[in-house]
């Protein structure tokens, strides 16, 4: 039921209905308005001009503009309708108000604390690799860069999650999950379990999930059934038999907070595969990093936001400065951690794209290696042209992809990009045991980043993710280990492999491509 109903709503399958309505509606023009044809098709063409006019006159990704002028030429009424209504990213002025309201009174809680403002401290001529990342995020999305944090990398769902049962099962005040996956099962039965009991004893529990992420997981009172126990609870953009725009932006986010100074991000989701509990793809890869210390309140305000975003029931916070890690946390312990933090947030309803320029960023400062991790590998021309001159100005540029996919299609899709970034000099790895989850970057054993955000346009374009840029922390190279481990067990994707690829084959894949934006 989960994959039928996941293949029911996805975009392919609805390209290929209006494809049909399409057809069909040629068809009934040519038996019963033969006499007309000539007039519906000046009307269509007619009205594509504006449309294609508006099109490449957005502020899309130029990736996005040529597939959406593909999709209007093919299906000139339906494309047009089709673009109308889904490509259309701005959002309205009261949201928009209610979000910016939200993250002033969040920053304005910070500003006022004894939390340190470390930017100023951040020397642009010493750590200016730094400097640039942090200045682009604060200006960009009100997230501020930390020290006094402790980190920890996990290489594996399985190793976190025990961590994550120990720390859940000592919170004292509040816990805070929003993810886009949440299944019964093992994983998530046994941190449902301690979910209730910490509610019982008064703790502020609270879970946001995605509701297409877990179409056929939930039942859709699953809210509700929660709220019995005392766990404050909804599922976001809730999905409704309208057509509408918003539909299409998933919270695709990875949190989990506790008592404001614990936070947990990665790749994983709250189901049974992503701690090798139940096989799917082979052996999954994934990971898990936890901070500890003042980093988190930018977790916290992250998750707040999108609490009181969509909230109907104004079920709100009291205090936005109860949530700073100094309320409940060891102040002297933070300052164990080294180097700097910074949690940041990339959102859909803007065309600026935090988790897209937070990644180039990384691949234009790294002057030794980068390695990449991600599920799927379809980056826009930016990402792709500065992996691509990377490696040309001689950096260690390594990729490490699935190899055993979770989607056929989008995996074709990826395979396209091999010929030119191995002409280029990339290298590719094929993690050969199963299916690599996991999304990071890291360069020169000083920055790297973890979180939710995958290498295509869901991800960089529609979705609500967040990550975690780290410099110079002692993790760092607890990542490294983990890259190496992978790719001691990878196939390397060779030029010569590529070039006896089947033409029909290359044909295919380049076909998807052209509409890879819309998948």
């Amino acid at each position: 039921m989960r994959k039928f109903l996941r293949k029911l709503f996805s975009p392919a399958v609805i390209s290929i209905v209006l494809i049909i309505l399409q057809l069909a509606l040629i068809v009934l023009v040519f038996v019963y308005l033969d006499n007309y044809v000539w007039i519906a098709q000046v009307i269509l063409e007619v009205a594509a001009i504006p449309v294609a006019f508006i099109a490449v006159n957005s502020r899309m990704d130029n990736n996005y503009k040529i597939a959406w002028l593909f999709f209007i030429i093919l299906l000139p009424l339906f494309g047009i309708i089709f673009y109308l209504i889904f490509a259309n990213k701005k959002f309205s002025k009261k949201k928009l108000r209610t979000l910016k309201d939200t993250s002033d009174m969040i920053v304005s809680v910070l500003s006022t604390s004894k939390a340190e403002d470390v930017i100023n401290e951040i020397d642009r001529e010493k750590d200016g690799d730094c400097y640039t990342i942090a200045q682009y995020v604060e200006n960009t999305s009100n997230s501020k860069i930390f020290k006094n944090t402790k980190t920890q990398y996990f290489k594996w769902g399985e190793e976190g999650f025990e961590v994550i049962k120990e720390k859940l099962a000592n919170a004292k005040h509040s816990i805070f999950l929003e993810f886009f996956i949440v299944e019964p099962g093992k994983m998530w039965d046994e941190t449902l379990e301690i979910l209730k009991s910490k509610a019982l004893e008064g703790v502020d529990v609270r879970l946001i999930y995605d509701d297409v992420g877990c179409l056929g997981l939930l039942p859709r009172s699953y809210p509700k059934e929660l709220e019995k126990y005392g766990i404050k609870c909804f599922d976001f953009n809730k999905m409704r038999p309208v057509v509408d725009i918003r539909m299409n932006n998933r919270n695709h986010r990875k949190l989990l907070i506790i008592d404001g100074y614990i936070g947990f991000t990665g790749g994983f989701n709250f189901a049974d595969e992503y701690i090798n509990e139940k096989v799917r793809f082979g052996k999954w890869k994934d990971n898990v990093i936890m901070l500890e210390g003042e980093a988190v309140f930018d977790m916290s305000a992250l998750f707040m936001t999108d609490w009181l975003y969509n909230d109907k029931k104004k079920r709100g916070f009291a205090d936005f400065s109860e949530y700073l890690p100094s309320r409940y946390g060891d102040q002297e312990e933070f300052k164990k951690g080294e180097g700097y933090v910074l949690p940041y947030a990339s959102f859909p309803y803007t065309f600026e794209s935090a988790g897209l320029n937070v990644y180039l960023n990384v691949i234009t400062r790294a002057k030794k290696y980068l390695y990449i991790s991600t599920p799927y590998l379809i980056p826009n021309k930016d990402i792709e042209n500065a992996i691509k001159l990377s490696a040309k100005s001689g950096v260690d540029v390594r990729i490490l992809v699935p190899g055993i996919p979770d989607k056929k299609t989008v995996n074709q899709v990826t395979k396209s990009y091999y010929r030119t970034l191995l002409e280029s000099g990339v290298k590719i790895y094929e993690y050969t045991p199963g299916f690599n989850h996991a999304k990071m970057f890291l360069a020169d054993d000083s920055m790297a980043t973890v979180g939710s955000i995958n290498l295509d346009y869901r991800s960089m374009f529609l979705h609500l993710e967040n990550g975690t840029f780290l410099y110079k922390t002692p993790c760092i190279m607890d990542i490294k280990d983990d890259f190496n481990d992978c790719f001691n067990v990878s196939k390397v994707v060779t030029l010569e492999q590529v070039k006896k690829t089947n033409p029909f084959v290359v044909f295919g894949r380049l076909v998807l491509k052209i509409f890879a934006p819309l998948l």
